[in-house]
């Protein structure tokens, strides 16, 4: 099993019925719908056939699509912060998962900060794109506890 580290891992939290398990689905269907939608419009806008902007997107044939309607009044995803809130429940440190994926999102987008944490002298030698002591241990924290077996926040996991 890998750990639903991804914002998508709101639609595996288990689901008081079967009918909010739907609910839940059809909105990620219709966001990723909705998306491919627009995408396509400005592919086509900005001088790509549509033939060509649909095939781009096209899913492999060993996917099945089913419908492509998407939900009239279709609610979008909940914001990144709702999402990690949530994920972040079943630990006792509230907010911690919010600030977790705000430092790790600092040397992933190559931000001063990251930049920083991407960089250091060891014995007078700049040694760059090694990441900081500081951003490795925190990397393994959240993975471990993520991952960990009998962790309440493994029942997320796909």
């Amino acid at each position: 099993m890998r750990p639903a580290w991804r914002r998508d891992s709101w639609l595996a939290q288990e689901q008081k019925d079967d009918e909010a398990h739907v609910q839940r689905s059809t909105r990620y269907i219709d966001e990723f719908r909705a998306r491919q939608k627009k995408t396509i419009a400005l592919f086509s806008s900005n001088g790509v056939s549509l033939k060509t902007a649909e095939q781009l997107l096209h899913l492999p044939d060993s996917m099945v699509e089913g419908p492509q309607a998407i939900a009239k009044g279709r609610k979008p995803l909940p914001p990144i912060d709702e999402l990690l809130l949530a994920m972040g429940e079943p630990f006792p440190e509230p907010g911690w998962l919010p600030a977790a994926y705000s430092l790790l999102s600092q040397v992933t987008h190559s931000t001063p900060t990251g930049l920083a944490h991407m960089a250091r002298y060891v014995d007078g030698t700049l040694r760059a794109h090694d990441i900081s002591p500081e951003m490795l241990a925190l990397a393994l924290d959240v993975a471990c506890l993520w991952a960990a077996p009998g962790s309440s926040a493994c029942r997320t996991c796909f």
